[in-house]
């Protein structure tokens, strides 16, 4: 794989463990020591995850947060969810800066490339994977599920639903729905379901309707009967 190389050899000139030689005018490095440092690292998601660690910790939670995201983000999302995710509020304008600021950074450290007009993604889904696990796995499902519950109240209607099936992904990473959100996300599959339809993505339409109809009450056929019809014949159809 290619980037798995860059990646390597980068990580490798970073930790001067390879050299470009003016007076030989040629690359060294030394086998052993290479051997010795790296032998930690079996993969490159842990060559990338070590990078990440390296980093500020504002970094690392603006990594954090936009791995959540999907393969791609816009820079409205970030703006919308970062200073909550930190429990920090302040100027709008400061915000802004401090975001570009960490995302041009982000680009400079390979992490993440521009698509143009304000958007943004991984550079390879190795880096996100390695962002992803910044967290212990319950650590980062509740964090994700405060994501999304934040993304779904914060954004207006027509953002939510073009972030519909990342907030309901994220949404649904908790191990247990608090009964206080059941409804929500339970309206929010329905919602996840139609669309994956309407895309013809089928295998998602029936993950979302499953996601769903383990929502639902014992009683569903009586408090919740038409979600409950909808959701069983989408997985049907």
């Amino acid at each position: 794989n290619a980037f798995h190389l860059l990646a390597y050899l980068a990580m490798l000139q970073e930790e001067n463990l390879l050299e470009f030689n003016l007076g030989l005018f040629k690359w060294t490095w030394d086998c052993d020591q290479i051997e010795e440092k790296t032998a930690a690292a079996s993969n490159v998601v842990e060559l990338i995850l070590a990078k990440i660690s390296k980093q500020p910790q504002e970094m690392k939670n603006l990594l954090r947060l936009v791995s959540c995201l999907g393969a791609s983000f816009d820079r409205d999302t970030v703006l919308c969810a970062f200073p909550h995710m930190r429990d920090v509020n302040g100027d709008v304008t400061e915000l802004e800066n401090e975001v570009d600021d960490l995302i041009s950074l982000a680009i400079l450290e390979t992490f993440l490339e521009s698509q143009g007009d304000s958007r943004y993604c991984w550079v390879h889904d190795s880096v996100q994977a390695a962002a992803l696990q910044q967290l212990g796995e319950a650590e980062m499902n509740a964090y994700k599920f405060k994501l999304g519950k934040l993304l779904f109240q914060s954004l207006d209607e027509r953002d939510v639903e073009s972030n519909l099936f990342e907030i309901v992904n994220l949404k649904t990473s908790a191990e247990e729905c608090p009964e206080a959100d059941r409804s929500t996300l339970l309206n929010l599959c329905l919602r996840a379901a139609k669309k994956a339809t309407e895309y013809a993505c089928f295998d998602s339409c029936v993950s979302y309707a499953e996601k769903g109809i383990s929502l639902l009450p014992p009683d569903k056929w009586s408090h919740e009967r038409e979600v409950s019809l909808e959701l069983f014949s989408l997985i049907v159809e």
